[in-house]
């Protein structure tokens, strides 16, 4: 059963990855998860609502109940983690509320969904083989989470540069520009800008995709300072060469010492042409 759990787990996740909607179907992930993390007996007083800052939040229907529970909520997290690989989840605090028949909530203005983002999840599922209930249940989160992306994007919400989610801010969302304020993340930009290959054990996937923005973007800014000193002075140009070729390992996710002739076409034209790559017109 663990093992079909991380099968599943994983390949959700790349399926929604595709889909520009990982981050989401995180969240959804960890509440859906909450009946098999905890057993039936816990899922009867207890239900899982939502994944925010990394605090997963479960509903229960008394103190006394909530109080029993957070005594076992690192045991909880390590299930998450061991047996699921859910690690977005830091704590779980439980709030007294309803736990058994929700009041029905007004239904929302509907908003036409992508029809052909949602076949191409349809379809992706269906190559899951998962069992009948989870399958109908990750579809109805998937159908919710078009929903919602089509909704934001009717109010103005853009698509972040970096991690694929909507956002009311341009570029970067505000999690990935938390990311790019964190000084972990930051040195390891400062280190991939030297040595693009270098792994970062310390960061996870998002935190990574950032440091490697931050470190194009200097090396970015760096050949465009060194281009007109290599220009007056022969001796910068190998300054400049290191920081092209570093550059476009990041670009290109290759190895420094990988990068061939036609890799320059990538590089804005003067500095190509100051290292003596021609681009094409």
């Amino acid at each position: 059963m663990p093992n079909k759990a991380l099968h599943v787990s994983d390949a959700l996740a790349e399926v929604f990855k595709r889909a520009g909607m990982k981050r989401g179907m995180k969240r959804a992930e960890a509440v859906l998860l909450w009946p098999q993390v905890v057993g039936t007996e816990v899922t009867k007083f207890s239900q899982a609502k939502s994944l925010r800052e990394g605090v997963l939040w479960v509903e229960v229907p008394d103190s006394e109940t909530s109080m029993y529970l957070t005594l076992q909520r690192d045991k909880f997290i390590d299930v998450y983690r061991a047996r699921f690989k859910v690690r977005e989840i830091k704590d779980i605090r439980f709030r007294v509320g309803r736990t058994q028949k929700e009041v029905p909530s007004p239904p929302k203005p509907t908003t036409q969904v992508d029809g052909k983002a949602l076949s191409e999840l349809a379809r992706r599922l269906g190559q899951l083989d998962l069992p009948e209930e989870l399958a109908g249940v990750t579809m109805q989160a998937a159908k919710s989470m078009l929903a919602y992306r089509a909704r934001k994007r009717a109010d103005g919400w853009v698509v972040c540069t970096l991690c694929g989610t909507l956002s009311d801010m341009p570029e970067m969302c505000p999690t990935c520009r938390r990311y790019a304020n964190d000084p972990k993340v930051q040195r390891a930009a400062h280190i991939l800008t030297v040595s693009p290959q270098e792994s970062t054990p310390l960061l996870s996937d998002e935190e990574r995709l950032v440091s490697l923005h931050l470190a194009k973007t200097s090396l970015g800014n760096t050949l465009l300072e060194l281009l007109p000193q290599a220009l007056a002075d022969q001796g910068v140009r190998p300054q400049l060469e290191r920081a092209a070729r570093c550059f476009l390992s990041l670009v290109l996710s290759k190895g420094v010492d990988e990068i061939v002739e036609d890799d320059y076409e990538l590089l804005d034209k003067p500095v190509a042409r100051a290292l003596g790559y021609w681009s094409s017109p």
